[in-house]
């Protein structure tokens, strides 16, 4: 039994960690000072591509961060 139980708590608890993940993108956009459709389209735009499309993360990080 234990050996189900602990494979099932840490599937549920990555899964829980990455359905917050884009709220607390948009937090975070929020709290830098954009308004909330803009955060909630920054992230629509961040989910509709890939995510990774090469291996250089500063494009990654300007993409998903909001800009003035």
């Amino acid at each position: 039994m234990i050996k189900l139980v602990i494979p099932g708590f840490i599937v549920v608890a990555f899964l829980a960690a990455c359905a917050n993940a884009p709220a607390k993108r948009i937090a975070e956009c929020e709290n830098l000072g954009e308004k909330e459709g803009v955060c909630a389209a920054h992230e629509w735009d961040f989910a509709m591509e890939s995510p990774f499309p090469d291996s250089n993360l500063s494009i990654l990080a300007n993409r998903i961060t909001p800009q003035k």
